[in-house]
């Protein structure tokens, strides 16, 4: 309500805050079009002067966040903005996880939920998100790729180095056409637990082959 001062007294503003949809009060300026605030609700007012004081008014954001949900290369956080359309980020996550038997998974990114255990997607990378809230959304995945890794090891049993390998189960593998030296001795193949080594054994887990 509007308030009244009295010659050379002070006069203690209305505690009053008002409201708007979308926006924060500030607090009160002289003009209309003042974006700083001169007085705070409950100030006090000495001028011997009448007044009108003006609402000061700050829009109200909210803020995106992303959550990867076991993924990495999570987008950057965004600002919504009351009453405007925020374009959601077009940066993609990705997702690859390996067990301790060399079991790789791949994943595919779906889109974003905006609950972690959700399997449905509320909102695609690039979306439009228009609600006038925070919120947290979480990545959607699906398997993709499942691949065994095995290591392929090479002890010259005192000879020169031949670098490892990596096998990928079901796929054939070409062993290092390296043939090891070592002074006084000729390089006669390479054997497994003892054995001269099959060639056409598959590989089923990791692997030593020692220079004969």
């Amino acid at each position: 309500s509007n308030q009244t001062k009295w010659k050379n007294q002070t006069l203690k503003l209305s505690t009053t805050k008002p409201t708007r949809t979308g926006y924060t009060f500030q607090g009160w300026g002289t003009s209309s079009s003042d974006t700083s605030v001169d007085y705070a609700s409950g100030a006090n007012y000495t001028a011997n002067a009448s007044i009108t004081l003006y609402a000061i008014w700050k829009i109200n954001t909210y803020a995106v966040k992303y959550n990867t949900n076991g993924g990495s290369g999570a987008p950057a956080s965004q600002t919504k903005t009351y009453g405007k359309t925020l374009t959601l980020s077009s940066t993609i996550p990705t997702r690859t996880s390996v067990d301790d038997n060399g079991t790789i998974t791949e994943y595919t990114f779906r889109g974003w939920a905006t609950s972690s255990t959700s399997t449905s997607v509320a909102y695609k990378a690039g979306a439009s998100y228009t609600a006038n809230a925070a919120i947290t959304l979480y990545a959607v995945w699906s398997k993709t790729i499942s691949v065994n890794l095995y290591d392929v090891s090479y002890n010259t049993n005192g000879g020169s180095d031949v670098i490892s390998q990596i096998k990928i189960k079901g796929d054939t593998l070409k062993l290092r056409s390296t043939i090891p030296v070592k002074n006084g001795y000729t390089f006669a193949g390479w054997t497994l637990d003892g054995v001269d080594y099959d060639f056409t054994t598959e590989v089923t887990g990791d692997i030593t082959l020692v220079a004969k």
